[in-house]
């Protein structure tokens, strides 16, 4: 029964294989994006979609990127936001009900600069408030623009891979 259920699973997954890059796209987006964040666990999803989509026959590279690239513009969008909201982003929820974030983000920023937003994407909650946080605190674009997209990039691959691995590894 079990093998039944395991089969007709990986057949659904690969019936529907195109849809891999835009629903990571979507999930890296989802939680570099503040606020949304909170609502999408992404990198627990990553772990198994890596692991399906391996053993569907699906290719490493092509998620990968579409999963970095989502989360490099929820980034990007985050900074921007924090750019234009300065200093009333510790207004903003949930921010203004979890103030320790804030205090944790611009430590971040202030203590680590580029390498703060790089390490940041593997701070869990603290995620998504960081590059709101740099744009806030006035960091340039281009500064941003180096530590981000290549955070994205280790960060996605990082959940992605073990379950390629362990595909490629039993079959």
């Amino acid at each position: 029964m079990a093998e039944s259920f395991i089969d007709q699973a990986l057949n659904l997954v690969q019936e529907h294989i195109a849809l891999a890059e835009p629903i990571v796209f979507a999930l890296g987006f989802a939680e570099s994006t503040v606020f949304l964040s909170l609502l999408v666990p992404s990198s627990a999803l990553f772990l198994g979609i890596g692991g399906v989509h391996g053993a569907a026959g699906g290719q490493f590279l092509s998620v990968w990127l579409a999963a970095a690239t989502g989360a490099a513009i929820g980034d990007a969008i985050t900074f921007a936001l924090g750019r234009y909201f300065k200093q009333d982003i510790g207004g903003l929820w949930p921010l203004r009900t979890r103030p320790h974030w804030y205090v944790l983000a611009r430590y971040y920023v202030k203590r680590y600069g580029v390498l703060g937003v790089f390490a940041s994407k593997f701070g869990g909650l603290i995620r998504p408030f960081v590059p709101l946080v740099a744009g806030a605190m006035g960091m340039r674009w281009g500064q941003f623009l180096l530590a981000s997209p290549l955070s994205c990039l280790v960060w996605s691959g990082t959940f992605l891979a073990p379950g390629y691995a362990l595909t490629a590894a039993f079959s």
